[in-house]
């Protein structure tokens, strides 16, 4: 076995119960993720596509909205749909398995304590630990007639305060937590957020993050909603991980 398959099989075995959440309600057995090498360092887990030398995972979603106020940038269709921009039908504790293997650190696997409150509000943010983990970039890509587009995602995304363009840069992975043994990103279906949330796999470090009025779908930059799209998120070197102001 390579040195690459041996590590892989290593965190697999590591990893195990971030893939047996789903269940975790149910009486069935605990089922791995299927993980497929489809080419030299590149698997498939589910819908989920993992390029080890590229550092990223690539999977399938869906443009969710065509205006208003946003709080989350990726949710499942379980998730709060009526206030984010993206949907997917992957799963949350699938993509922290995936992001793992890649070697994303986070919080998660760690990190636990009381449910957050439903509605996260500045007087909240200023008492609580601030989010740690480490820094990924996360892009979007979607075909306009014959021409494939990408862009990062923050160009669909306004700033009311600044009035233009969300900030281009790296966003935190803290890789969620857990309550009472359940994992509450696959719980509430929370992939990103744009108003802090410690729930969400992905947070946003930028100004504004701690007012969930300050972002809008930018209408002008967005193709039309169902839109399908691939969205791609890549784990930053350390050298490269730099906090957007």
């Amino acid at each position: 076995m390579s040195p690459l398959k041996s590590s892989l099989a290593a965190l697999l075995g590591l990893t195990l119960p971030f893939a047996a959440l789903r269940a975790q309600d149910s009486d069935s057995p605990p089922v791995s993720p299927v993980m497929r090498e489809v080419s030299p360092g590149v698997y498939e887990i589910g819908k989920i596509h993992l390029d080890q030398k590229a550092r990223s995972v690539r999977f399938p979603g869906l443009l969710n909205m065509k205006d208003g106020n946003l709080e989350y940038l990726l949710v499942t269709d379980q998730g709060n749909v009526h206030e984010s921009l993206l949907v997917t039908d992957i799963q949350p504790n699938d993509l922290h398995f995936s992001m793992l293997l890649l070697g994303a650190k986070g919080s998660g696997e760690k990190a636990s304590g009381e449910m957050p409150p439903g509605q996260i509000d500045a007087k909240y943010l200023k008492s609580a630990p601030p989010l740690k983990g480490d820094r990924i970039n996360i892009t979007v890509e979607w075909k306009a007639g014959d021409a494939v587009k990408s862009t990062p995602v923050e160009d669909w995304i306004i700033n009311t305060t600044r009035k233009k363009p969300m900030e281009r840069g790296p966003w935190i992975y803290n890789g969620s937590m857990f309550n009472e043994g359940r994992f509450l990103a696959q719980l509430e279906g929370a992939f990103a957020a744009l108003v802090t949330y410690p729930a969400a796999l992905i947070n946003n470090p930028r100004r504004g993050n701690d007012d969930d009025s300050v972002w809008i779908v930018n209408e002008k930059a967005i193709p039309a909603v169902k839109t399908p799209v691939d969205i791609t998120i890549q784990l930053l070197p350390a050298t490269d991980a730099k906090a957007t102001p």
